[in-house]
């Protein structure tokens, strides 16, 4: 299966054998990264609520082959302990959370308590067993919230009210008390809306508007079509990862939060137009303007990570909206789903 636009800019002679724990990594984010850390020498444990990896080829089978995977929920502080203990962890990357916004709405207080007690129970894992052990912890651009001003940098306030958002703005402070008090190694990085091959969450935008039209149906779209977001493709946010892990580990780090975007934010009825063209289709969106509690306008200032880690998005919208759409072809004719071309 098409295993994505991989950037080989990081030395697998820094991560080889390097024992690192990625939670939630059999999601849409942490599974590309796992696949990195792997593909680079690292000796990589996942920790995921979920039974099992995806059923679905390429990254996976890499994760599933040469991974150690552990099925268990990061709010359980004997599990994480365990594993950072039996495992010599040295880095974690802490990508676990309940990621759809439309789930948040629906049962605040698993996503609250998903997204911040989690988070807590990982610092304090780390703390009580060994704070010298560097935490990468995901935090989000919905935690900043609503602002006048835009775009985001690290220095504005973090005020998410909506279930989500909150969880985010809450998890994210909860991170940098931890550094702040305890000393942690630690960085919390905040992306955009991510995309790319391997998000099985069919509730999100591209992946949707893809599996619609590879259905010979019309794309939907919940809002009025003129949200903007920032949509950063997934081998960047790697990268991201990547460079900040690297400079913590290295004792370069002068700043302890950091945005991770493209800084051109796009229209939602420009995506899914933009995707029509290219799986070679004149289906129409619905648009429904039924999206509830969600913020009109966001995208990052991702100067200070360009600046001081040197990292920059790669991947243009076309490049990797094209990968990406070969992605989600491969995956539906090797799941047996027929196209209507």
């Amino acid at each position: 299966m098409h295993s994505g636009i991989l950037q080989n800019n990081h030395s697998s002679a820094f991560w080889r054998n390097r024992p690192v724990l990625v939670t939630g990594g059999a999601g849409f984010i942490g599974s590309w990264l796992a696949d990195g850390l792997i593909r680079r020498g690292a000796d990589v444990t996942i920790l995921d609520i979920k039974k099992a990896l995806p059923d679905a080829g390429g990254h996976y089978d890499t994760l599933r082959s040469k991974g150690r995977y552990i099925q268990g929920d990061v709010r359980d502080e004997k599990v994480l302990e365990d594993i950072l203990r039996r495992y010599h962890i040295t880095t974690v990357f802490h990508l676990a959370a309940e990621a759809i916004v439309g789930n948040a709405l629906k049962d605040p207080g698993e996503a609250l308590d998903t997204n911040i007690r989690g988070t807590w129970t990982v610092l304090e894992a780390v703390r009580r067993l060994n704070p010298k052990i560097h935490v990468i912890t995901a935090s989000s651009d919905k935690a900043y919230g609503a602002h006048e001003t835009l775009p985001y940098t690290e220095e504005f306030s973090l005020s998410g009210r909506n279930p989500y958002d909150c969880s985010k703005s809450c998890a994210d402070l909860i991170a940098q008390m931890y550094g702040h008090t305890y000393g942690l190694c630690l960085v919390v990085t905040r992306c955009g809306n991510v995309y790319g091959g391997g998000d099985l969450n069919f509730s999100r935008l591209v992946p949707d508007t893809i599996r619609s039209l590879w259905h010979g149906k019309a794309p939907v779209i919940r809002s009025d079509g003129m949200f903007r977001r920032d949509y950063v493709f997934v081998s960047d946010i790697v990268s991201a990862y990547l460079s900040t892990a690297e400079a913590l580990i290295a004792g370069e780090m002068k700043h302890h939060v950091f945005n991770f975007g493209t800084g051109a934010p796009q229209r939602a009825i420009d995506m899914v137009s933009r995707i029509t063209e290219l799986m070679d289709t004149t289906l129409q969106p619905v648009i429904l303007s039924e999206a509830q509690y969600e913020i009109k306008d966001q995208y990052l200032d991702a100067s200070r990570a360009q600046e001081t880690l040197r990292w920059h998005p790669r991947v243009g919208l076309e490049e990797g909206l094209v990968d990406t759409i070969a992605w989600y072809k491969e995956y539906f004719r090797q799941s047996g789903i027929t196209s209507s071309e």
